[in-house]
């Protein structure tokens, strides 16, 4: 079947994109560009809309760290061994933090340049945050100095799990119990329990 005119485009500019993130030091896999940095993953999104004739999306990070501990609370061990890729689009992982959101209207003609000047301001946000955000505690103090435009679910998470990382788990109780009394439960469930109850069980068993 012969894709819309709107698909084709799409299409051709997500080659692009892949080709000049490629060309900038990014691995790419699907709608995202991925790397890792000193302990850091970093992503950058790129969605193409060929009814607006634009390229969206945003750059995010988190330490390794993170995914590393929500799998061991969630008892998804294996998950380590996964392509780094998982970290970025894996069902059971910890959203990265948003740090910089771009939309580019396209014109064909120079789009391959205004990518590749986009991934040039983007390198330049991961050489800052990776010079000045370099540990846990330095992420933590940036996820509550930047909250997130989104959600504050995203940005909890990342505390809840950054806590633990940190061994603050009374912190990390007290978000949790924040998190279930707001919001209810979390978006991941686990049989008949979801990550708060697992988090808490996790907490309160290493205190």
């Amino acid at each position: 079947m012969a894709l819309s005119l709107n698909k084709q485009k799409e299409k051709e500019w997500d080659n692009i994109i892949k080709q000049e993130a490629k060309a900038n030091g990014w691995k790419f896999k699907g709608w995202f560009a991925y790397k890792a940095v000193k302990d850091f993953f970093y992503e950058a999104t790129f969605y193409t809309s060929g009814f607006d004739s634009s390229v969206s999306g945003s750059l995010e990070f988190k330490p390794l760290i993170i995914d590393d501990t929500f799998w061991e609370i969630v008892d998804l061990n294996d998950n380590r061994k996964t392509p780094l890729s998982f970290r970025g689009n894996g069902a059971f992982v910890v959203c990265s933090k948003d740090v910089y959101d771009y939309k580019l209207k396209v014109v064909p003609e120079t789009l391959k340049a205004d990518i590749s000047n986009l991934l040039h301001k983007i390198n330049s946000k991961v050489d800052e945050l990776s010079s000045t955000v370099s540990n846990i505690d330095n992420f933590v103090q940036f996820v509550e100095q930047h909250p997130s435009k989104r959600s504050e679910w995203f940005d909890s998470d990342l505390l809840i799990v950054s806590s633990i990382v940190q061994k603050n788990y009374d912190k990390a109780l007290s978000l949790l119990d924040y998190a279930k009394k707001t919001r209810g439960m979390c978006g991941w469930s686990f049989g008949d329990k979801d990550f708060y109850d697992l988090a808490i069980e996790f907490c309160q068993k290493h205190q």
